[in-house]
Formats: structure tokens, C-alpha cells, sequence
């Protein structure tokens, strides 16, 4: 009686040893996968935030509404 007891104890020792170890291990897996969603969510958000912003340079208004040229008496400027 006294060595089944014992066995049985032993069995349900490692039982819990073996519960709480699977439970650390998915505790830890999520967190790793919080983590990498975080940084992932991050990169992108850094790249978003430095995109180039279009500007429009002097180069741009002369080809836009302004033309300047010379004829060979002067320079014509066309507004």
C-alpha cells in the first residue's frame, strides 16, 4: 500500500512539473509573439513616417506657369 502511494505521488509530481513547465513555455511564446508584432507594427510605422513629401521647387513653377526666354533683343518673361 505503501509503494503505490508513493507512486502515485511521484506520478502526480511530475504531472505538475510538467503543467507548469508547458504553461511557462506558452507564456514565453506569446510574449515572443507580442514582441515581434510590436517591432514589426514599429518598422513600419518609422518607414510611414519618413516618406518623402512632395514639394514644389522653382524649377517646377517655371515649367508650370512661368516661362522665361530670349529672342536675341531681350529676355521675354510669360507669366
Amino acid at each position: 500500500m505503501e509503494k503505490i502511494r508513493t507512486v502515485f505521488m511521484a506520478i502526480v509530481g511530475l504531472a505538475a512539473v510538467a503543467f507548469v513547465t508547458v504553461f511557462a513555455a506558452s507564456i514565453g511564446l506569446a510574449l515572443i509573439a507580442v514582441l515581434a508584432v510590436l517591432t514589426v507594427a514599429r518598422m513600419i510605422a518609422f518607414k510611414l513616417n519618413h516618406a518623402p513629401v512632395p514639394v514644389k521647387t522653382r524649377d517646377c513653377r517655371k515649367r508650370d506657369g512661368m516661362r522665361v526666354w530670349d529672342d536675341g533683343r531681350g529676355k521675354i518673361i510669360d507669366l
